[in-house]
């Protein structure tokens, strides 16, 4: 392979959500909610959440205090500066917490660093980028390309190409890392090769192709560097 780059998801490839800082994080939002003095279930708020998610890591808000007045608006909630304000330190205070990096991350990528340009390409919601840095992750790659910031998800074709301006390589010359067939398929079809790490849980999640088969494929994300 004439490899010079490896762009690397980030969800399920090398970070996976703590459930128990999740949860932790919703129940706070509940507690929150009803120390407002509104009626609301954890049902209610996970279902919310879930709802705006998409829109949230295409870039579709404008900043937090647009999410709070969506998510509030979504429950029939009308906002209030200082209920936003508490909504938001709870995020600021447990969601950018509940990411941990699985083993084997660090050395992992010190390896690859010697020998490749790397990027990070996430589909992940606002002040994702606080929480990549929390974890001193930031330090291996060229550029973190971020869907929230791009405006942009995988597998959609941009986003890839942005990745491939940042580290100043051909498609030809890079290969995509992912727990997720949809990945894969958007990094292909722009002309990288493609390697499964079959270790995070949404590997068919929005698959286009259920068929398709990646070049290469592993089992954790320590194993990439014996393909590489």
């Amino acid at each position: 392979m004439n490899l010079k780059g490896i762009l690397i998801d980030f969800g399920g490839t090398l970070a996976y959500v703590n459930p128990n800082t999740y949860n932790q994080y919703e129940n706070m939002l509940v507690a929150t909610l009803k120390k407002h003095g509104h009626s609301t279930c954890l049902e209610e708020v996970d279902s919310t959440l879930a709802k705006l998610y998409k829109r949230d890591t295409s870039g579709g808000f404008n900043d937090l205090e647009q999410y709070w007045e969506t998510f509030l608006k979504e429950q029939g909630i009308t906002a209030e500066n200082k209920l936003e304000r508490d909504l938001d330190a709870v995020r600021k205070h447990l969601w950018t917490k509940a990411f941990r990096l699985y083993d084997h991350v660090f050395p992992t990528l010190s390896s690859l660093r010697e020998k490749y340009k790397l990027a990070l390409v996430s589909n992940c919601s606002m002040g994702m980028r606080d929480a990549i840095d929390a974890l001193d992750l930031t330090r291996f790659f060229e550029d973190l390309v971020l869907s929230y910031e791009v405006g942009v998800r995988k597998p959609e074709e941009q986003i890839y190409l942005a990745a491939l301006k940042t580290v100043e390589l051909k498609a030809s010359e890079c290969i995509f890392v992912a727990d997720e067939i949809s990945d894969l398929e958007g990094a292909r079809a722009v002309g990288m090769m493609t390697l499964l790490v079959r270790q995070g849980t949404s590997t068919f999640c929005e698959v286009n192709n259920p068929c398709f088969k990646p070049d290469f494929e592993c089992n954790r994300v320590s194993e990439i560097v014996q393909f590489l």
